[in-house]
Parts: structure tokens; sequence; C-alpha cells
């Protein structure tokens, strides 16, 4: 046999391989059931494009079909973790400093200490010789992740503005506001302190900004005797059932009410949890130490309710906790996750009736307001389209609380979004 004839055979055995490789793939990719979003990368999925004339032409339906292929080739979660995992053996890191900590104690996630309050002084702590890395904007350290706060004070003096601008526009209604710092605020080391601003002294700002007839929240302080407790997720940007308990002390101090005992309060846990920042980062260590989303069984008798933006007096019952979050969205647990506007009407008759503005934060601090009010309707800044001051007036609300975290309250969207409730 020629050498011609011999390449000629492997070319042709080659090109067979490859149809039957791309016949069977393309098959494959067809047989398993398509999920619409990715839990790991927490996003929707491209869907199968729909065909139209104008969609083919443009070549647009090529496009969309090729991302459509991209997100559901078989196994693909698989594929991520393998790559991942991989990365993370060679080495690989996107900054000069790398994390080599072995720590991983989960079970500590789940001791809760409401009694000691520990004597903490602010600043950084002393230098551990433990070492971090940034990866993508996120400060990861002892197998945990940290946004770094950057807020300056010209946008704190804007937010104070806005929440003034509500004080002058509702009388004889009780305002209050609570900045909730970041949890780098609690565990930076002093080798590190230059990756992010102190936030005392930025809610120090804010807070001197206001009205001296709006009551400031220093959750800060309170938090901060309980730095060593599991009060932040380790793989989130959110903090725990626990940390918002402890600002809600904070606003009991200053609002004259009785904070509830979580002693002897039931409750139930979702364990599992990885999330905004270990989908951001990726990082190995976070995902061996994963995160639970503990929420509270209040015995309180309540009713519960949906609002609708567009219809003020159109509420519809529901349930406080959505109970089928899961996986990736397992925070969405409080309040059933960013709702518009819910209500929450109790047993108590204290003629006390509460509306809380806020962002994703103030979802877990919420239900522990069931406890001391007789009306806590919540909304939020950033999906409430309503007549929001008419909302106030018809549910008869006498205090107004204002709860965002240090980076809300530093971020012209977050600002503009209050000051657009008062249209």
């Amino acid at each position: 046999m020629s050498e011609n004839r011999k390449e000629r055979k492997i070319q042709i055995i080659n090109v067979i391989l490859f149809v039957v490789l791309l016949t069977v793939g393309g098959i494959a990719s067809l047989i398993p059931k398509k999920e619409a979003v990715s839990e790991i990368e927490n996003r929707k999925l491209t869907p199968m494009p729909s065909y139209s004339d104008s969609l083919f032409w443009s070549g647009g339906y090529f496009r969309q079909l090729d991302l459509y292929y991209s997100d559901n080739f078989p196994l693909r979660n698989k594929w991520i973790n393998i790559s991942t995992d991989f990365r993370s053996k060679l080495g690989y890191q996107s900054s000069e400093i790398k994390i080599y900590d072995p720590i991983n104690d989960t079970e500590a996630n789940e001791k809760i200490d409401t009694t000691k309050e520990e004597k903490v002084k602010d600043g950084p702590l002393p230098d551990d010789g433990a070492t971090g890395e940034v990866k993508k904007r996120v400060f990861v350290f002892k197998n945990r992740a940290f946004e770094m706060f950057g807020g300056g004070p010209a946008m704190g003096t804007s937010y104070a503005n806005v929440i003034n601008s509500y004080n002058k526009l509702l009388p004889g209604v009780q305002i209050y506001n609570l900045i909730i710092p970041v949890a780098l605020e609690f565990e930076i080391t002093e080798k590190y302190a230059k990756l992010q601003k102190p936030n005392r002294p930025a809610i120090e700002h804010i807070y001197n900004t206001l009205d001296s007839n709006i009551k400031k929240v220093w959750a800060i302080d309170e938090i901060r005797k309980h730095r060593t407790e599991y009060i932040y997720f380790n793989t989130d940007h959110h903090w725990t059932s626990l940390g918002a308990y402890y600002a809600y002390r904070a606003f009991c101090n200053t609002a004259g009410l009785t904070p509830v005992s979580l002693e002897n309060i039931p409750y139930k846990t979702k364990a599992s949890f990885l999330g905004s920042l270990y989908r951001l980062t990726r990082d190995a260590g976070l995902k061996d130490n994963p995160d639970s989303v503990r929420y509270y069984l209040f015995p309180d008798s309540l009713t519960f309710y949906v609002g609708n933006s567009k219809n003020i007096s159109n509420w519809t019952k529901s349930k406080m906790y959505g109970e089928g979050a899961s996986g990736s969205n397992s925070y969405s647990v409080f309040l059933q996750g960013d709702l518009p506007v819910v209500k929450m009407e109790t047993q108590h008759k204290n003629g006390r009736k509460i509306a809380i503005v806020k962002e994703s934060y103030g979802n877990a601090f919420a239900p522990y307001l069931i406890n001391n009010y007789e009306k806590v309707l919540v909304v939020d800044q950033r999906y409430f389209t309503g007549d929001f001051i008419a909302l106030l007036k018809a549910e008869g609300i006498n205090e107004l609380l204002f709860i965002n975290n240090i980076f809300a309250a530093h971020t012209p969207f977050h600002i503009e979004k209050i000051k657009g409730l008062k249209k």
C-alpha cells in the first residue's frame, strides 16, 4: 500500500471519528433534562431560540443557538468544577498574595452565644500570620470571602440628605437610620488594614449629618461585641440571622423596646449554602467552608401579606419564610426574597406600626420586629414603584426605619432609589 493511500485512509478514519463524536455529542446534549437556571453560577441559562425569518437572516438565530449549546452541553457543571479544582491544584492565583490556611471548623458555624458580650477594641486585629488573596475585588482570607469598603464622605452626605428629606416630609413619624457594616470591619488584620476604609468613621459621618431628631442605631458597636460568632456568611456578602439579631438588639435599645431572646426559640437550618462571593471567585477554600442559613420560628401569631406596587390596597396572604429556597438561593428564605412590599400584622396591640425601607440585608432583620410591633411594613427600595407616602398613610405607619449596608449608603443607585420613593 502506497504512502498516499495510507494517508488517505487515516484522513477518512479521522473524518468518520469526528462525525461520530459530533453526532453522539449532539444526541447526548438533547437527551438530558434541560435546566433553566445554573445554581453554581446563580444565573438563567440560555433557552433554545425560537425560529423567525428575521432572526435567521440577521444571524441572531445562530448566535443564540451557539449560546444555548454552550449553556447546555452534557455534564457542564461537572466540567466547570473539574476546571476550578484543576486550577486550584496548580496554585493558580489572581494576585501576589495567596491563602494557605487549613482551618475549616464548619461546626463552629452553629455555635451561638447570645449573652456573652466580649469587650473588643475598634480597629484591625493584630497580625496572626495568615495570608489572603484579592480575587475579583473580593478579599479571600482564612477560607472566607470579604467585600472591601471604600466609600467617601460625599456619598455619605448625599445619603444622609435624602433621609433628612423624609424627616421633613413626614412630621409625626419617628425616623430611624441603621447602617450595617461589612464583615471585613471585624476580621481585618493590621497587615491588610489598607484594603478598606474603616466603617465606623463613615457611619459616624452619616449620623452627624442627619437631623438631630432622627434616631441613629449604632449596630456596629453591638455587632463588634460578637465578632467571634457566626454573624456573617463565609461565602456570601450578607450577614447571618445572628448578625441581624445583634443589629435588632441595638435597634431595640434605640427605640425603647425589649428584644426577644433567642434562647428557647425553635429554628430551621438550610445547609450547604455557597453564596455570591463563592460564585464570583470560585475559590476552592470557600467551597470547603460552606455556610448554613438559620431562620427562627417565632411563636407569635402572624398574618403575612404580599403587596402590589400598582395597587397599595391589594394584599395577598402568604408566608413570612420562603421554605422552598435552597442551594445558592438559600438566603431568599427570609421574606421570600426581595419582594417589592410585604406586610406583617401581629397580635400586639400597642399602637406601634413601623415601615422598613431596605435592600436585601433587611430581609434577615425584619422578622425580629414581629415580636415588638403591631404592624411591620417592609419596602424594598430597589423594586417598589408605587406611591410610598400614600402607602404609609393608608397603613397608619408612625415609625420609619431606613436600614442599609454601608455599600448601599455610599452608592448613587441606592441613594436615588430611596429618594425616588417620595414621588
